[in-house]
């Protein structure tokens, strides 16, 4: 089954704007021939799916995986903070509440990806955050984060320094950031979820992750060229949260064809991809797509991506900032 998410409502409530009915897979693993749960101590929140454009309905990407009231980061993209703020307010998502968030992990270094990093850092430090930061990413990432500190140094300084006056934040720990650069295998793991990274095929070092919780399993794949590492990483997983770009869009883009052929994954690729990972649901995210055309005329429309995905046979939606899975 096909479907367009609704960024106004979760998962679970979602109003289906276009449906393509095909046979789900054959059980070969637990669930897989199963619909989503219909209740999860385990959620996925789309804080942002957009790509590099300045997209006024979609902020960068930025996803999040709650499990037990506790919120872990996959990538910060431009508004990461406000769109989790946004999910305390409108979904009623308590533990993304800015202040608390704390463990976060990084798919890659490109701008789209991390330009949010300075607002994670800052923001809610400003408005209370009394712990540092657990940065998880691909080498290169203890620089970028020495960099974006110094940078701020001024404001750190200062803050800090009115404390007596401003009692409300800048904790001088709250600004601190514990990074750890990884390589593949399990990176994280507490009483809520193990997080295993693999590389991916991107233009530079990559990573996808695998959330592994009580009641389900999650796959976001970050920017990638089709790989094997994603179909052995999901095998029949609950969500798969895969970045994707239209063939109508690469169309009227010649001088981008030679870059996606070898960095990113179309929706042919994906529907040949999802078909042997098996996910249960599989989202769409990072793509190449416009939700109003008068705001962008190039990019594709929803219609677009699911009439080219209408041929996989697995349960695909069309992931919008604020979706909850």
């Amino acid at each position: 089954m096909i479907s367009s998410s609704n960024a106004s409502r979760s998962f679970l409530q979602l109003p289906v704007v276009f449906v393509v009915m095909a046979p789900l897979f054959a059980a070969t693993s637990a669930g897989a021939q199963d619909a989503p749960p219909t209740q999860s101590k385990t959620q996925v929140v789309l804080l942002g799916t957009g790509s590099p454009p300045a997209d006024p309905d979609r902020s960068g990407p930025a996803t999040a995986v709650v499990v037990n009231g506790t919120a872990y980061l996959v990538d910060f993209g431009a508004g990461v903070v406000r769109r989790a703020k946004s999910a305390v307010v409108d979904r009623g998502i308590a533990a993304l509440d800015p202040a608390k968030l704390r463990v976060v992990f990084v798919t890659h270094l490109h701008s789209d990806h991390t330009v949010g990093y300075p607002d994670l850092i800052l923001t809610p430090w400003v408005i209370g955050r009394r712990f540092p930061l657990e940065v998880y990413g691909p080498r290169g990432l203890k620089a970028m984060t020495e960099h974006v500190l110094e940078a701020y140094r001024a404001d750190f300084e200062a803050r800090t320094r009115d404390r007596a006056l401003y009692t409300v934040g800048a904790f001088p720990e709250g600004h601190a950031v514990n990074v750890h650069e990884i390589r593949e295998g399990v990176v994280y793991k507490d009483e809520n979820v193990t997080v295993t990274a693999f590389a991916t095929k991107h233009a530079l070092e990559s990573y996808a992750y695998r959330f592994e919780s009580r009641d389900r399993s999650i796959v976001i794949s970050g920017d990638t060229n089709p790989t094997q590492a994603v179909i052995d990483a999901c095998n029949g997983c609950d969500v798969l949260v895969h970045e994707v770009l239209s063939l109508e869009w690469l169309a009227r883009r010649p001088d981008f064809k030679g870059y996606a052929a070898q960095h990113h994954t179309t929706t042919a690729q994906l529907i040949e991809l999802a078909s042997k990972a098996r996910p249960r649901l599989l989202v769409l995210s990072h793509a190449s797509l416009s939700l109003r055309p008068a705001v962008d005329t190039e990019r594709s429309s929803p219609a677009t991506f699911l009439s080219e995905m209408s041929r996989y046979p697995g349960h695909v939606v069309v992931g919008r900032d604020l979706d909850v899975f």
